[in-house]
């Protein structure tokens, strides 16, 4: 017994069987602290809903990419990850690889809540979104939206509005809310508003995958995903119109009779009788 090793405990039938067990636990173990640290970064894992994202890129920064486990990077394999030491393993010819979250660094208790994000964090993050021109597209987008339901709202009224006349008229109403926007103050506000919002490490992850193709393409094709919303959504909030409508002048005839019974009550407990408008005379 003395002179075995692991691999004579996994070979030897004449031991029992829970050391074989114990065994090869060991050995499995042995082989998890074996595994290399992979010259990447994890910088953020991003859960969409379906399956799980993970912010990768080199050391030196000049690859990056969102990747879900069994696809590749940079020749690494994403195999699995372990939610609770924030631990993704890799394979490589045949080799196992694993990778910390880059937070981990900040310490147990500042990784739980996160590290305060600063006006700087967050404006970086802005302007990879190109907010000017995304609210640029959004109100382009939400001028044809409007020259729609007007055109939708005229015909329903049995009215023709003239095109020439209407686009000047969404050209000063768009004018107007620009104008009112004041979009250097807005994009000074969405700063505020995010870092009180997101954590330091979040908004490094945000800004990571806004850097690579789907983050462009998301950015890119966000106002013409809000506009086809708005043509999907339009249609139904109209067609709820006159239902709302009903529901409004039902409300207006039950405030009208609470009241009513309101002031009966108080004119009874007072012993008068309640004021009443005057009669129209007819003649």
């Amino acid at each position: 017994m003395a002179g075995l090793d692991g691999a004579d405990l996994l070979v030897s039938p004449f031991l029992p069987m829970k050391i074989r067990i114990l065994s090869v636990a060991l050995l499995a173990l042995g082989t998890a602290f074996a595994a290399e640290t992979a010259p990447l970064q994890l910088k953020g894992v991003l859960n969409t809903g379906k399956d799980k994202l993970f912010g990768l890129s080199t050391e030196t920064g000049d690859a990056n990419a969102w990747v879900s486990l069994g696809k590749g990077f940079q020749g690494y394999t994403l195999k699995s990850y372990d939610d609770a030491k924030s631990l993704l393993m890799l394979e490589r010819d045949g080799k196992t690889y694993q990778v910390a979250m880059a937070s981990e660094k900040i310490g147990v208790a500042d990784a739980a809540k996160g590290t305060p994000a600063t006006l700087a964090d967050a404006t970086a993050v802005i302007d990879r979104m190109r907010f000017e021109e995304m609210i640029a597209k959004t109100l382009e987008a939400q001028k044809k939206a409007m020259g729609r339901q007007f055109q939708m709202m005229a015909k329903q009224a049995g009215g023709k509005v003239d095109p020439k006349d209407m686009q000047e008229y969404m050209d000063k109403v768009m004018d107007v809310m620009t104008e009112a926007m004041n979009i250097p103050q807005l994009k000074k506000d969405m700063a505020q508003i995010y870092s009180e919002t997101f954590s330091k490490e979040e908004l490094t992850a945000l800004n990571d995958f806004q850097a690579t193709p789907a983050g462009q393409a998301m950015i890119d094709k966000q106002p013409a995903v809000q506009e086809k919303m708005q043509s999907v959504m339009m249609p139904r909030m109209m067609s709820a119109m006159p239902k709302i409508q009903q529901m409004g002048m039902e409300f207006g005839k039950q405030q009208q009779a609470k009241a009513k019974a309101a002031a009966e009550a108080t004119a009874a407990s007072a012993g008068t009788a309640p004021a009443t408008a005057p009669a129209t005379e007819t003649k």
